[in-house]
């Protein structure tokens, strides 16, 4: 297997690696149905789903290769070798929702953002505005974001078994 995309939220964690960079994410895998994707960070991938019973209910696995696996949900769904579509969302957070924790490393290729056209409207406090974005997400790799628009998640290319 070649590269996936991990998406990033904003937070301003001291872990994120740069370029080169090896890191042990909890990730999440996402799809288009469940959030807007841009086609290019989108890939289709065959894993191994596992159904894992943790806390009195069940928890969705996928080992995506090189010891990495991914949370790809809870309850109900396929199990066995399955097609997934998407791509991974680094989730700092994922231990409150799953107690499953995903395992592997993973080497940070390529970083970039996932942008959109924000719309900012004044509050009546001076120098806040409240945002609206429009339009479609789409990939940046520039590290200035063009005018107009800001950035909704980090957007890195990463290969797997980094060890």
């Amino acid at each position: 297997m070649g590269e996936l995309w991990m998406l990033e939220d904003l937070e301003p964690w001291p872990d994120a690696p740069e370029s080169g960079g090896i890191c042990s994410p909890t990730t999440l895998w996402i799809t288009p149905d469940t959030m807007e994707l841009p086609d290019e960070v989108c890939v289709t991938i065959t894993a191994r789903v596992e159904a894992l019973v943790v806390g009195g209910r069940v928890e969705r696995v996928a080992h995506i290769g090189h010891g990495v696996t991914t949370i790809v949900g809870s309850g109900d769904g396929d199990t066995g070798d399955v097609e997934l579509t998407g791509c991974l969302l680094w989730d700092h957070y994922l231990w409150m929702d799953f107690h499953t924790e995903p395992t592997g490393q993973l080497r940070m290729t390529r970083r970039g953002s996932l942008i959109q056209r924000a719309i900012s409207h004044p509050t009546r406090n001076p120098h806040w505005f409240s945002v609206t974005y429009e339009g479609p997400i789409e990939y940046w790799a520039a590290p200035r974001v063009k005018p107009g628009y800001d950035i909704r998640w980090r957007a890195s290319t990463v290969s797997l078994g980094a060890a």
